[in-house]
């Protein structure tokens, strides 16, 4: 990493076991958490969290959250799709498209919110007891 950024995690103690696959999960949760840490600036923080999802008991939902550079207005409705690239982005456009793959398989579905200039939110729910 090339600056200093705070990284923390926290996992609420109700959230059950999930039948998923475990590499595929950390495929997408490294990809998240690789977005999330290249777009916050130094002294800025990246937070990922898990637990039940509010709106639906039968499911987990996990968020990777930053306070970064923020998607535009413009963007945002694009970030999954495959080979999109903002202005000036330097990844390959495949990276959301595949985490968003990845959720779909399981059963979940996956988002994002932000605010340009201050963070950016990725959330997916899991079902329990999902693959």
């Amino acid at each position: 990493m090339r600056w200093p950024v705070t990284l923390m995690a926290g996992v609420a103690s109700d959230v059950p076991p999930l039948e998923a696959d475990p590499v595929r999960l950390r495929q997408v949760l490294a990809i998240l958490v690789t977005n999330a840490l290249q777009h916050t600036p130094h002294g800025g923080s990246v937070q990922i969290r898990g637990g039940l999802d509010g709106g639906d008991p039968r499911s987990v939902e996990v968020s990777v959250s930053d306070t970064g550079t923020g998607i535009s207005a413009e963007d945002l409705p694009r970030v999954f799709e495959r080979f999109y690239k903002s202005k000036g982005s330097k990844g390959s456009g495949l990276g959301l498209p595949i985490a968003r793959n990845l959720v779909l398989l399981h059963g979940g579905e996956i988002t994002a919110a932000s605010t340009p200039g201050a963070g950016t939110t990725v959330r997916f729910t899991l079902p329990i007891g999902a693959v």
